[in-house]
């Protein structure tokens, strides 16, 4: 069974709706010293956009979080800023709002709250480093790789979590937990900090579940776009009055969008596009994925989430950096979306493959909770361990707000490292197999740098 958390007996009721929601946040919203200082809609000056967008501003928190200033790799702190996009414009600043939070809270800790050993001598207590993703020999030899392989004996800080499937404590080292966290020992040195897993919700099943989801959806991007992997077209043959509003929005934008059906070995839904603007040169082709229980939501996240990603990507300049120096978050996907580049994707595009998206849905439970379980379930068969940290600041806690953070570490990870892709990541080239599709080896993995963003 997962981890039951019990909610703060003095906290609220979750709300029930979006307006709800959004004046249970609004005492977080303030230019005069609040946590965040605006909420606005983003305005579209070029490029084609389906959805209303919006972003959080939450200006730059690094003064007050702790150790930011020797982090390495520092992210610039608008990459805190959340954005939303939806069909109507309450969901729109509702999820920019709660993407904020999520990301201030996963920038926050206490020293005391870490413990310094090594893994070795932390033993079965610990996340267990030898099944963490790794660099492969020949990544681990460039000098411009930015990290180092798993050492067992170098000591660490590690923070307290729970194993979702047997509930029981485990440490978990505190750099895959946080962001803007400095690295200060060379055991530290085999991650690259980012926010993968990390979930905001009003439910603490919900914020799990969501987690846990978004660690599978980025083994699939990874998985999609280093093997190449042929992915089965998907034939939309179902109807649902939110799902049919998004397909008509997004055919009157212009845009040509191709879903594709990534649900990997492990039987989680999960749905990658590829966005086409035909006039555009810029932002010619733009990817993105989402994992979702009911294939339907899947379908709708993708088009909401392509619509604020390819408004960010309209306000990013093409650059000519090399590959080495490739790690921010968009490096890639600038490179990729350029007109020129729209040809990488023909094994994705050119995929003879096709399913109907009614077949991709799985029977499942209802609850959050039991949800939850299924989907850790699946991960405990396919020999997957899922870790949550509860990582909820003070200010998300206020509100009823909770913020978790889940590792999957046999899952293949989503690096915007070109020189740290983890290549010698197991499952890399054992998942396509059991997918039944083929697997390359190393030398003849993707060389483009990973589009998604």
């Amino acid at each position: 069974m997962p981890m039951r958390v019990s909610t703060d007996p003095m906290a609220d009721p979750p709300p029930t709706t979006v307006e709800a929601a959004l004046r249970r946040l609004d005492p977080l919203i303030d230019a005069r010293g609040s946590l965040i200082n605006l909420v606005t809609r983003i305005p579209m000056t070029t490029g084609r956009q389906r959805f209303p967008v919006y972003s959080a501003g939450l200006g730059d928190p690094g003064a007050i979080l702790p150790g930011t200033a020797n982090a390495r790799g520092l992210m610039k702190w608008a990459a805190l800023d959340g954005a939303g996009s939806g069909l109507v414009e309450e969901s729109a600043r509702l999820t920019a709002t709660v993407e904020t939070i999520e990301r201030y809270s996963s920038c926050l800790w206490d020293s005391e709250q870490f413990r310094w050993a090594s893994a070795r001598s932390l033993g079965d207590e610990a996340l267990d480093l030898s099944r963490v993703p790794r660099c492969s020999e020949s990544e681990l030899a460039s000098p411009a790789c930015p990290v180092q392989a798993p050492d067992l004996d170098a000591p660490m800080r590690w923070v307290r979590g729970v194993d979702l499937a047997t509930g029981e404590p485990r440490w978990v080292p505190a750099v895959m937990v946080y962001l803007h966290i400095p690295v200060v020992s060379r055991g530290e040195r085999f991650w690259l900090p980012i926010s993968t897993g990390t979930a905001a919700h009003f439910d603490y099943d919900r914020a799990l579940l969501g987690a846990v989801l978004e660690c599978v959806e980025r083994d699939g991007i990874a998985l999609t776009w280093l093997q190449r992997l042929a992915l089965p077209r998907i034939e939309i043959d179902v109807s649902d009055p939110e799902l049919d509003q998004a397909l008509e929005v997004s055919a009157r934008s212009g845009l040509r969008t191709f879903f594709f059906d990534a649900t990997t070995d492990l039987g989680i839904p999960t749905v990658y596009s590829v966005d086409i603007d035909p006039q555009a040169t810029k932002v010619r082709t733009y990817v993105m994925c989402a994992t979702e229980l009911d294939p339907r939501r899947a379908v709708l996240k993708v088009m909401r989430e392509s619509s604020s990603g390819r408004l960010a990507m309209q306000y990013r300049k093409p650059h000519d950096k090399p590959l080495d120096d490739y790690i921010d978050v968009f490096d890639g996907a600038v490179h990729m979306a350029a007109a020129e580049r729209e040809h990488a994707f023909d094994f994705l595009l050119d995929s003879p493959h096709r399913r109907r998206l009614s077949d991709i849905a799985p029977a499942v439970p209802d609850s959050p909770a039991e949800r939850l379980s299924w989907v850790v379930g699946r991960l405990r068969d396919a020999g997957c361990t899922a870790y949550a940290v509860d990582i909820t600041s003070d200010e998300a806690r206020a509100t009823g707000l909770r913020v978790v953070r889940v590792i999957v570490p046999e899952l293949v990870p989503l690096s915007f490292s070109y020189r740290a892709r983890f290549l010698g990541t197991t499952r890399l080239y054992t998942a396509p197999e059991r997918m039944g599709l083929p697997a390359h080896a190393e030398p003849d993995l993707n060389p483009w740098p990973q589009p998604f963003a």
